[in-house]
């Protein structure tokens, strides 16, 4: 069966401009692009106040020219600012990009929950609080999703008020909603100590929610000798990429895989290899 392969537009590097992005992603053997705006192309005006159909339409039609769609438009905010004002903003940005995605061609955008510090990693993004936060925001978006026919994709971390499968399930369990997608990347979900669960880790994940997946991050890595989970190509690490995609395929054929952290060169080289194990 092929695979169903996905680049981050900003693991390409030296892109100035969409057709830069085209060409680029097309040389890389890569049909589908994760698109955040403001990391592709960080002097463009992508707020939830410049977005709008005409970029959409203008980018669209820019990348088809090289066969290139955006398969996932991704709008990475902190849900769970603790300025409520920020907070606030941010939301509405999210809103918009649900707005507009169709006009990029997307199928959903995606983002992570965030944080309650301002400062990123806290022990308090672990507490029943925290959670209620993000369900609260992520409901509010999922009603944005539902209006403009948009999916909502959520991506768990482990630092994250979104940390564990558990944590995963209950939300989907309390927000009932056909427009609410969970972005699996099982290596934000690992440490040094558990690592070598982690395709258990991943059927785990389809067999519980597997329908609400909506996208699967294949992030490889290697793991330091002080404990960190550093990624790398895919191939130059210790993930079981091959188990890992077939498991999507079982459950989920056609799955967007997003080749995460695989930059540049090295996509085509991703490529060749999943081609080669998964033909």
């Amino acid at each position: 069966m092929n695979l169903n392969l996905v680049a981050r537009g900003h693991d390409l590097s030296h892109v100035q401009t969409v057709d830069d992005l085209a060409k680029k992603a097309s040389q890389q053997n890569i049909s589908t692009l994760q698109l955040a705006l403001s990391r592709s192309f960080p002097t463009l005006a992508s707020d939830g106040q410049a977005i709008n159909a005409g970029m959409g339409h203008y980018m669209k039609r820019s990348l088809a020219k090289e066969g290139i769609s955006v398969g996932i438009l991704s709008c990475y905010i902190n849900m769970i600012h603790p300025d409520l004002s920020v907070r606030e903003t941010l939301l509405r940005q999210f809103e918009r990009y649900l707005q507009y995605a169709a006009s990029f061609g997307a199928t959903m955008v995606a983002t992570e929950t965030g944080s309650v510090s301002e400062g990123g990693y806290t022990e308090k993004n672990f507490s029943d609080d925290a959670f209620a936060q993000i369900v609260e925001a992520i409901r509010r978006l999922v009603r944005a999703g539902e209006k403009h026919r948009m999916m909502v994709g959520i991506e768990p971390g482990l630092n994250h008020p979104l940390y564990s499968l558990d944590r995963v399930a209950e939300l989907i369990a309390t927000i009932d909603s056909d427009y609410l997608g969970i972005i699996l990347d099982p290596t934000n979900l690992i440490t040094s100590e558990n690592y070598h669960q982690q395709v258990s880790l991943v059927e785990e994940a389809f067999e519980r929610f597997g329908e609400k997946i909506c996208g699967l991050h294949l992030k490889d890595y290697i793991v330091s000798n002080e404990g960190e989970i550093i990624p790398v190509d895919l191939g130059m690490g210790v993930i079981d990429y091959e188990a890992i995609v077939k498991i999507a395929q079982k459950y989920r054929p056609y799955l967007y895989i997003v080749l995460e952290e695989t930059k540049d060169d090295a996509l085509k080289q991703g490529v060749s290899i999943l081609e080669q194990v998964t033909g």
